[in-house]
Protein backbone atom coordinates (compact mmCIF):
# COMPACT_ATOMS: atom_id res chain seq x y z
CA UNK A 1 0.00 0.00 0.00
CA UNK A 2 1.16 3.54 -0.63
CA UNK A 3 1.34 6.05 2.22
CA UNK A 4 -0.66 9.26 2.53
CA UNK A 5 0.81 12.28 4.32
CA UNK A 6 -1.89 14.54 5.78
CA UNK A 7 -0.55 17.98 6.67
CA UNK A 8 -2.72 20.80 7.99
CA UNK A 9 -1.33 24.32 7.82
CA UNK A 10 -2.46 27.93 7.96
CA UNK A 11 -1.98 30.72 5.46
CA UNK A 12 -2.81 34.36 6.14
CA UNK A 13 -5.53 35.55 3.73
CA UNK A 14 -3.21 38.14 2.23
CA UNK A 15 -0.73 35.34 1.37
CA UNK A 16 -3.24 32.96 -0.22
CA UNK A 17 -2.66 34.15 -3.76
CA UNK A 18 1.11 33.84 -3.37
CA UNK A 19 0.78 30.35 -1.89
CA UNK A 20 -1.38 29.13 -4.76
CA UNK A 21 0.99 30.70 -7.28
CA UNK A 22 3.97 28.92 -5.68
CA UNK A 23 2.21 25.56 -5.45
CA UNK A 24 2.84 24.26 -9.03
CA UNK A 25 6.54 25.00 -8.72
CA UNK A 26 6.72 23.17 -5.41
CA UNK A 27 4.94 20.10 -6.84
CA UNK A 28 7.22 20.10 -9.88
CA UNK A 29 10.27 20.29 -7.61
CA UNK A 30 8.98 17.37 -5.55
CA UNK A 31 8.57 15.30 -8.72
CA UNK A 32 12.13 16.09 -9.73
CA UNK A 33 13.83 15.75 -6.35
CA UNK A 34 11.85 13.49 -4.02
CA UNK A 35 12.06 9.72 -4.37
CA UNK A 36 8.71 8.01 -4.03
CA UNK A 37 6.56 11.12 -4.51
CA UNK A 38 3.36 10.13 -6.33
CA UNK A 39 0.77 12.90 -6.09
CA UNK A 40 -0.43 15.90 -4.08
CA UNK A 41 -3.89 17.38 -3.54
CA UNK A 42 -4.73 20.57 -1.65
CA UNK A 43 -8.03 21.19 0.20
CA UNK A 44 -9.17 24.47 1.74
CA UNK A 45 -10.84 23.91 5.12
CA UNK A 46 -11.62 27.53 5.99
CA UNK A 47 -10.35 31.02 5.23
CA UNK A 48 -6.96 30.34 6.81
CA UNK A 49 -6.60 26.56 7.05
CA UNK A 50 -5.53 24.11 4.37
CA UNK A 51 -5.16 20.33 4.25
CA UNK A 52 -2.48 18.82 2.01
CA UNK A 53 -2.79 15.19 0.86
CA UNK A 54 0.58 13.92 -0.39
CA UNK A 55 1.00 10.33 -1.56
CA UNK A 56 4.30 8.45 -1.26
CA UNK A 57 5.32 4.97 -2.31
CA UNK A 58 6.41 4.11 1.25
CA UNK A 59 7.17 5.49 4.71
CA UNK A 60 10.87 5.79 4.01
CA UNK A 61 10.23 8.07 1.03
CA UNK A 62 8.30 10.49 3.24
CA UNK A 63 11.01 10.40 5.90
CA UNK A 64 13.67 11.15 3.28
CA UNK A 65 11.63 14.08 2.00
CA UNK A 66 11.18 15.54 5.49
CA UNK A 67 14.94 15.33 6.03
CA UNK A 68 15.56 17.36 2.87
CA UNK A 69 13.26 20.20 3.94
CA UNK A 70 13.16 23.26 1.68
CA UNK A 71 16.32 22.31 -0.19
CA UNK A 72 15.21 23.79 -3.52
CA UNK A 73 14.13 27.39 -4.23
CA UNK A 74 10.70 26.39 -5.54
CA UNK A 75 9.99 24.41 -2.37
CA UNK A 76 11.26 27.23 -0.17
CA UNK A 77 9.07 29.74 -2.01
CA UNK A 78 5.98 27.69 -1.18
CA UNK A 79 6.92 27.11 2.46
CA UNK A 80 7.59 30.84 2.89
CA UNK A 81 3.89 31.58 2.34
CA UNK A 82 2.75 29.28 5.17
CA UNK A 83 1.84 30.88 8.47
CA UNK A 84 2.06 27.82 10.70
CA UNK A 85 1.85 24.05 10.89
CA UNK A 86 -1.25 22.69 12.63
CA UNK A 87 -0.47 18.99 12.41
CA UNK A 88 0.88 16.14 10.31
CA UNK A 89 -0.17 12.50 10.14
CA UNK A 90 0.44 9.55 7.89
CA UNK A 91 -1.65 6.53 6.99
CA UNK A 92 -1.83 3.57 4.63
CA UNK A 93 -3.98 4.17 1.57
CA UNK A 94 -7.17 2.20 1.00
CA UNK A 95 -9.43 2.98 -1.95
CA UNK A 96 -13.18 2.49 -1.73
CA UNK A 97 -14.92 1.06 -4.76
CA UNK A 98 -18.70 1.01 -5.18
CA UNK A 99 -18.88 -2.64 -4.16
CA UNK A 100 -16.45 -2.50 -1.24
CA UNK A 101 -12.81 -1.95 -0.43
CA UNK A 102 -10.27 -2.61 -3.15
CA UNK A 103 -7.04 -4.28 -2.22
CA UNK A 104 -4.45 -2.06 -3.83
CA UNK A 105 -0.83 -1.23 -3.23
CA UNK A 106 1.61 0.98 -5.08
CA UNK A 107 4.84 -0.79 -5.98
CA UNK A 108 8.03 0.80 -7.31
CA UNK A 109 9.76 -1.13 -10.09
CA UNK A 110 12.54 1.46 -10.37
CA UNK A 111 14.02 4.42 -8.47
CA UNK A 112 12.26 7.25 -10.36
CA UNK A 113 8.91 8.72 -9.26
CA UNK A 114 7.07 7.49 -12.36
CA UNK A 115 8.54 3.99 -12.18
CA UNK A 116 5.61 2.62 -10.19
CA UNK A 117 2.51 0.55 -10.71
CA UNK A 118 -0.63 -0.02 -8.70
CA UNK A 119 -1.43 -3.66 -8.04
CA UNK A 120 -5.12 -4.38 -7.47
CA UNK A 121 -6.24 -7.77 -6.17
CA UNK A 122 -9.82 -9.06 -6.27
CA UNK A 123 -11.48 -10.86 -3.39
CA UNK A 124 -10.12 -14.33 -2.67
CA UNK A 125 -6.76 -16.00 -2.37
CA UNK A 126 -5.79 -16.50 -6.01
CA UNK A 127 -3.83 -17.27 -7.98
CA UNK A 128 -5.46 -14.65 -10.20
CA UNK A 129 -4.97 -14.04 -13.91
CA UNK A 130 -3.47 -10.61 -14.51
CA UNK A 131 -4.43 -7.73 -16.78
CA UNK A 132 -1.56 -5.26 -17.16
CA UNK A 133 -3.01 -1.85 -18.07
CA UNK A 134 -1.20 0.99 -19.84
CA UNK A 135 -2.81 4.42 -19.97
CA UNK A 136 -2.65 6.92 -22.80
CA UNK A 137 -2.04 10.65 -23.07
CA UNK A 138 0.27 11.22 -26.07
CA UNK A 139 3.11 9.57 -24.09
CA UNK A 140 3.40 12.81 -22.09
CA UNK A 141 3.61 13.53 -18.38
CA UNK A 142 0.47 15.67 -18.55
CA UNK A 143 -1.68 12.55 -18.11
CA UNK A 144 -1.16 9.66 -15.71
CA UNK A 145 -2.50 6.23 -14.78
CA UNK A 146 -5.44 7.57 -12.79
CA UNK A 147 -7.33 8.40 -15.99
CA UNK A 148 -8.00 4.71 -16.53
CA UNK A 149 -9.17 3.67 -13.05
CA UNK A 150 -12.75 3.05 -14.25
CA UNK A 151 -11.38 0.29 -16.45
CA UNK A 152 -9.25 -1.01 -13.58
CA UNK A 153 -12.22 -1.12 -11.21
CA UNK A 154 -14.32 -3.03 -13.73
CA UNK A 155 -11.62 -5.62 -14.36
CA UNK A 156 -10.96 -6.16 -10.65
CA UNK A 157 -14.69 -6.68 -10.17
CA UNK A 158 -14.53 -9.45 -12.76
CA UNK A 159 -11.97 -11.34 -10.70
CA UNK A 160 -8.73 -10.26 -12.36
CA UNK A 161 -5.64 -8.89 -10.69
CA UNK A 162 -4.78 -5.60 -12.38
CA UNK A 163 -1.34 -4.02 -12.69
CA UNK A 164 -1.94 -0.34 -13.56
CA UNK A 165 1.41 0.81 -14.89
CA UNK A 166 2.97 4.23 -14.72
CA UNK A 167 6.05 5.01 -16.78
CA UNK A 168 8.35 7.93 -17.52
CA UNK A 169 6.81 10.16 -20.13
CA UNK A 170 7.79 13.06 -22.36
CA UNK A 171 7.95 16.20 -20.23
CA UNK A 172 9.79 14.57 -17.32
CA UNK A 173 13.39 13.36 -16.97
CA UNK A 174 13.98 10.07 -18.76
CA UNK A 175 10.74 10.14 -20.73
CA UNK A 176 10.70 9.40 -24.45
CA UNK A 177 13.45 7.43 -26.16
CA UNK A 178 14.49 5.01 -24.77
CA UNK A 179 13.26 5.49 -21.19
CA UNK A 180 9.55 5.05 -21.88
CA UNK A 181 10.16 1.68 -23.55
CA UNK A 182 12.60 0.53 -20.88
CA UNK A 183 10.05 1.39 -18.20
CA UNK A 184 7.18 -0.46 -19.85
CA UNK A 185 9.37 -3.52 -20.28
CA UNK A 186 10.60 -3.34 -16.68
CA UNK A 187 7.08 -2.85 -15.32
CA UNK A 188 5.72 -5.90 -17.09
CA UNK A 189 8.74 -8.01 -16.16
CA UNK A 190 8.24 -6.88 -12.54
CA UNK A 191 5.14 -9.09 -12.42
CA UNK A 192 7.54 -12.02 -12.11
CA UNK A 193 7.67 -12.58 -8.35
CA UNK A 194 5.64 -9.47 -7.51
CA UNK A 195 2.96 -11.26 -5.48
CA UNK A 196 2.20 -14.95 -4.83
CA UNK A 197 -1.47 -14.28 -5.62
CA UNK A 198 -0.63 -13.64 -9.29
CA UNK A 199 -0.70 -16.27 -12.00
CA UNK A 200 1.93 -14.84 -14.31
CA UNK A 201 1.39 -17.61 -16.85
CA UNK A 202 -1.93 -15.90 -17.62
CA UNK A 203 -1.21 -12.24 -18.35
CA UNK A 204 -3.21 -10.10 -20.77
CA UNK A 205 -1.87 -6.71 -21.84
CA UNK A 206 -4.40 -3.90 -22.31
CA UNK A 207 -3.64 -0.37 -23.45
CA UNK A 208 -5.45 2.68 -24.73
CA UNK A 209 -4.20 5.29 -27.21
CA UNK A 210 -0.50 5.89 -26.46
CA UNK A 211 -0.85 3.06 -23.96
CA UNK A 212 -2.34 0.95 -26.75
CA UNK A 213 0.84 1.53 -28.70
CA UNK A 214 3.00 0.59 -25.70
CA UNK A 215 0.98 -2.51 -24.81
CA UNK A 216 1.17 -3.68 -28.43
CA UNK A 217 4.90 -2.99 -28.57
CA UNK A 218 5.31 -4.95 -25.33
CA UNK A 219 3.41 -7.90 -26.78
CA UNK A 220 6.04 -8.11 -29.54
CA UNK A 221 9.14 -7.74 -27.36
CA UNK A 222 10.13 -11.31 -28.16
CA UNK A 223 10.61 -10.27 -31.79
CA UNK A 224 13.04 -7.46 -30.97
CA UNK A 225 16.72 -7.84 -31.84
CA UNK A 226 18.96 -8.44 -28.80
CA UNK A 227 20.35 -4.90 -28.83
CA UNK A 228 16.94 -3.19 -28.82
CA UNK A 229 15.61 -1.63 -25.60
CA UNK A 230 13.06 -3.97 -24.06
CA UNK A 231 14.33 -7.18 -25.65
CA UNK A 232 14.47 -10.45 -23.67
CA UNK A 233 11.05 -10.37 -21.92
CA UNK A 234 10.55 -12.33 -18.70
CA UNK A 235 6.76 -12.38 -19.04
CA UNK A 236 5.01 -13.84 -22.08
CA UNK A 237 1.45 -12.51 -22.37
CA UNK A 238 -1.35 -14.79 -23.52
CA UNK A 239 -3.39 -11.98 -25.05
CA UNK A 240 -3.36 -8.33 -26.12
CA UNK A 241 -6.24 -5.86 -26.05
CA UNK A 242 -5.34 -2.82 -28.12
CA UNK A 243 -7.79 0.07 -27.78
CA UNK A 244 -7.48 2.96 -30.25
CA UNK A 245 -3.72 2.62 -30.30
CA UNK A 246 -1.25 4.71 -32.28
CA UNK A 247 0.25 1.66 -33.98
CA UNK A 248 1.92 3.09 -37.09
CA UNK A 249 4.71 5.32 -35.82
CA UNK A 250 6.16 5.87 -39.28
CA UNK A 251 2.86 7.31 -40.53
CA UNK A 252 2.39 9.18 -37.26
CA UNK A 253 5.85 10.70 -37.62
CA UNK A 254 5.18 11.79 -41.19
CA UNK A 255 1.86 13.35 -40.17
CA UNK A 256 3.32 15.28 -37.23
CA UNK A 257 1.19 13.30 -34.80
CA UNK A 258 0.85 15.12 -31.48
CA UNK A 259 1.69 18.57 -32.81
CA UNK A 260 -1.67 19.71 -31.41
CA UNK A 261 0.10 19.71 -28.03
CA UNK A 262 2.06 22.76 -29.16
CA UNK A 263 -1.17 24.75 -28.77
CA UNK A 264 -2.50 24.71 -25.18
CA UNK A 265 -5.71 26.34 -26.44
CA UNK A 266 -6.50 23.56 -28.93
CA UNK A 267 -9.81 21.75 -28.54
CA UNK A 268 -9.23 18.31 -26.94
CA UNK A 269 -10.91 15.15 -28.25
CA UNK A 270 -14.43 14.51 -27.00
CA UNK A 271 -14.52 13.17 -23.41
CA UNK A 272 -10.77 13.61 -22.96
CA UNK A 273 -9.72 13.67 -19.28
CA UNK A 274 -8.27 16.82 -17.79
CA UNK A 275 -4.46 16.77 -17.63
CA UNK A 276 -3.24 15.49 -14.27
CA UNK A 277 -0.17 17.72 -14.49
CA UNK A 278 -1.06 20.82 -16.52
CA UNK A 279 2.06 22.54 -15.22
CA UNK A 280 4.22 20.51 -17.62
CA UNK A 281 2.24 21.56 -20.70
CA UNK A 282 4.49 24.55 -21.57
CA UNK A 283 7.58 22.33 -21.61
CA UNK A 284 5.81 19.74 -23.76
CA UNK A 285 4.48 22.44 -26.10
CA UNK A 286 8.00 23.78 -26.60
CA UNK A 287 9.38 20.31 -27.31
CA UNK A 288 6.87 18.77 -29.71
CA UNK A 289 7.38 21.17 -32.62
CA UNK A 290 6.21 19.28 -35.68
CA UNK A 291 5.15 16.19 -33.75
CA UNK A 292 5.83 13.99 -30.77
CA UNK A 293 7.06 10.77 -32.41
CA UNK A 294 10.69 11.94 -32.81
CA UNK A 295 10.86 12.43 -29.04
CA UNK A 296 9.35 9.00 -28.44
CA UNK A 297 11.13 6.85 -31.01
CA UNK A 298 14.10 8.92 -32.21
CA UNK A 299 13.80 7.35 -35.65
CA UNK A 300 13.87 3.75 -34.40
CA UNK A 301 10.60 2.82 -36.10
CA UNK A 302 11.63 -0.78 -36.72
CA UNK A 303 12.05 -1.29 -32.97
CA UNK A 304 9.11 0.78 -31.75
CA UNK A 305 6.29 0.73 -34.30
CA UNK A 306 3.84 -2.16 -33.75
CA UNK A 307 2.88 -2.17 -37.42
CA UNK A 308 6.46 -3.07 -38.28
CA UNK A 309 6.78 -5.61 -35.45
CA UNK A 310 3.44 -7.29 -36.18
CA UNK A 311 3.58 -11.06 -36.54
CA UNK A 312 2.39 -14.32 -35.04
CA UNK A 313 2.55 -14.97 -31.33
CA UNK A 314 0.15 -13.26 -28.96
CA UNK A 315 -3.59 -13.35 -29.83
CA UNK A 316 -4.86 -9.82 -30.46
CA UNK A 317 -8.11 -7.93 -30.06
CA UNK A 318 -7.82 -4.53 -31.77
CA UNK A 319 -10.70 -2.12 -31.11
CA UNK A 320 -11.18 1.29 -32.70
CA UNK A 321 -14.07 3.71 -33.18
CA UNK A 322 -14.99 5.05 -36.59
CA UNK A 323 -15.46 8.54 -35.12
CA UNK A 324 -12.07 8.62 -33.40
CA UNK A 325 -10.72 12.13 -33.97
CA UNK A 326 -7.41 11.56 -32.18
CA UNK A 327 -5.98 8.37 -33.73
CA UNK A 328 -6.93 7.01 -37.18
CA UNK A 329 -8.82 3.71 -37.04
CA UNK A 330 -6.88 2.65 -40.12
CA UNK A 331 -3.78 2.08 -37.96
CA UNK A 332 -5.51 -0.57 -35.83
CA UNK A 333 -7.13 -2.18 -38.84
CA UNK A 334 -3.88 -2.44 -40.79
CA UNK A 335 -2.08 -3.84 -37.76
CA UNK A 336 -4.68 -6.58 -37.25
CA UNK A 337 -4.58 -7.43 -40.95
CA UNK A 338 -0.80 -7.75 -40.87
CA UNK A 339 -0.84 -10.00 -37.80
CA UNK A 340 -3.32 -12.26 -39.58
CA UNK A 341 -1.33 -12.22 -42.82
CA UNK A 342 1.80 -13.23 -40.90
CA UNK A 343 0.01 -16.28 -39.48
CA UNK A 344 -1.08 -14.82 -36.15
CA UNK A 345 -4.49 -14.53 -34.54
CA UNK A 346 -6.10 -11.10 -34.57
CA UNK A 347 -9.65 -9.82 -34.40
CA UNK A 348 -10.38 -6.27 -35.49
CA UNK A 349 -13.49 -4.79 -33.89
CA UNK A 350 -14.63 -1.50 -35.37
CA UNK A 351 -17.09 0.50 -33.26
CA UNK A 352 -19.51 2.34 -35.52
CA UNK A 353 -19.69 5.96 -34.39
CA UNK A 354 -17.30 5.24 -31.53
CA UNK A 355 -15.05 8.02 -30.28
CA UNK A 356 -11.50 7.81 -28.98
CA UNK A 357 -12.69 7.35 -25.39
CA UNK A 358 -15.78 5.19 -25.97
CA UNK A 359 -13.55 2.12 -26.09
CA UNK A 360 -12.45 2.66 -22.47
CA UNK A 361 -15.89 3.36 -21.02
CA UNK A 362 -17.10 0.25 -19.16
CA UNK A 363 -20.66 1.45 -19.73
CA UNK A 364 -20.33 1.41 -23.52
CA UNK A 365 -21.78 -1.67 -25.30
CA UNK A 366 -18.38 -2.55 -26.78
CA UNK A 367 -16.96 -3.14 -23.30
CA UNK A 368 -18.94 -6.38 -22.98
CA UNK A 369 -17.25 -7.68 -26.13
CA UNK A 370 -13.84 -6.62 -24.86
CA UNK A 371 -14.24 -8.33 -21.49
CA UNK A 372 -15.77 -11.37 -23.16
CA UNK A 373 -12.69 -11.70 -25.34
CA UNK A 374 -10.43 -11.43 -22.27
CA UNK A 375 -12.43 -14.13 -20.48
CA UNK A 376 -12.33 -16.50 -23.45
CA UNK A 377 -8.63 -15.90 -24.09
CA UNK A 378 -7.72 -16.65 -20.49
CA UNK A 379 -9.92 -19.74 -20.54
CA UNK A 380 -8.07 -21.05 -23.59
CA UNK A 381 -4.77 -20.43 -21.80
CA UNK A 382 -5.79 -22.72 -18.96
CA UNK A 383 -7.72 -20.47 -16.58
Amino acid sequence: MSVIELTTFTVAPENTEAMLAARPGMVAAFREDRRGFLAARLVRLDERTWLDFVEWTDDAAWDESKAKGANLPAIGAFFATIGGLVGAERGVRYDDAEDGTRRVRTVAYGPEPSQVGELYLPEGDGPFPVVAVLHGGYWTAMWDRRQITDVVDDLVGRGYAVWNVEYRRIGEPGGGWPGTFLDVAAAIDALDGLDPALDTTRVVLLGHSAGGHLATWAAHRGALPPEAPGAHPKITPVGLVELAGALDLRAADAAGFGKVLADPDAEPPKDAPEPARPEVWPAVADAVGGGIVPLLAAGHHAWTSPLELAGPGVPVLAVHGTADEAVPAEWSRRYAEKVTAEGGTARYLEVEGGTHFDVVHPGHPVWAEITGWIRETLARSGG
